[in-house]
């Protein structure tokens, strides 16, 4: 095991003051850490937990908009009844995440800031244009999840910055989203492959805007702008969102690991997108998202 200096901030301030000094890391659930730190991987001179700072925590609304403390765990994601209502695609992956006990302990601004490339929560957020808001000892930002997100374990969040809260704007309308994920069991799984996706069908059944999200088959969580593109103005026949999930496969550079091979990721992310997108429309129809 590892040395290093360790301190638990009791508020946001005593946060920001440990980071300006570098060579820190922030554990929370530490569902990961831990396992790093067995390995000999964690690269820190100063451990930090912040699972004490209540101001990290939490569901609200505010008009239009959904906000998820980054201290928000699994746990209290699938059972939150306002995103049960304004995102059942990241209820559906928080259920999928590990077993109980990460659940409870692993949270939201956790699975962002370790910027997997098979991260569950990621593609439930990513299609619905979710924004991450940073705080560092002098500014506060926001930015879209897309960009804040770089490569495998990279993202843009300076040494002195944490995740502060993840947000995204409701859909309103006849819409849906859903959640796919293949692992190699049925539980306690990393993602071979998942997919998200959200439709929005206008007046006459025809889609208005798609938004479709695949993880584990490229360094990161890749939106398919190529099959939003196709989708738009089309009436959602089986046949219609078949083609659009054919046209993920040629956006998307998986690899083969000990989970599965690259054909594999190649062959099942076109099935999953396929179901994600089937699953979302039938509930825009159904009036239940």
């Amino acid at each position: 095991m590892q040395e290093f200096d360790f301190l638990r901030p009791r508020n946001l301030g005593e946060l920001s003051t440990a980071l300006r000094q570098g060579g820190c890391r922030i554990i929370a659930g530490g569902t990961d850490v831990i396992p790093r730190m067995r390995r000999d991987q964690l690269s820190a001179s100063m451990v930090i937990d912040i699972s004490d700072l209540e101001d990290l925590r939490g569901i609200t609304q505010d008009g239009d908009w959904i906000s998820i403390g980054a201290l928000t765990t699994h746990r209290q994601i699938l059972q939150a009844p306002l995103l049960q209502k304004h995102n059942p695609a990241l209820v559906a992956a928080a259920a999928s995440i590990g077993c109980d006990q990460t659940r409870n302990r692993g949270t939201l601004g956790g699975n962002i800031a370790n910027a997997s490339p098979a991260g569950d929560t990621i593609p439930p957020l990513l299609v619905f244009d979710a924004e991450v808001a940073l705080n560092g000892p002098e500014v506060r930002r926001t930015l879209p999840l897309e960009e804040f997100i770089t490569g495998p374990g990279e993202t843009r969040m300076q040494t002195d910055e944490f995740i502060h809260s993840l947000k995204f704007r409701k859909l309103s309308g006849a819409w849906g989203a859903a959640f796919e994920k293949l692992g190699k069991r049925s539980g306690m799984a990393i993602s071979v492959a998942n997919a998200a996706a959200a439709v929005v069908l206008n007046s006459k059944g025809r889609i208005e805007h798609a938004r479709l999200a695949l993880g584990s088959v490229a360094p990161v969580v890749l939106r398919c702008a190529d099959a939003e593109a196709f989708l738009s103005g089309r009436v959602p026949t089986q046949e219609t969102l078949q083609e659009a999930a054919n046209l993920c496969a040629s956006g998307i550079s998986p690899i083969s690991d000990v989970r599965a091979t690259a054909d594999y990721r190649r062959y099942a992310a076109v099935v999953l997108a396929r179901r994600a997108l089937q699953a979302a429309v039938d509930r825009a129809r159904s009036g239940t998202p």
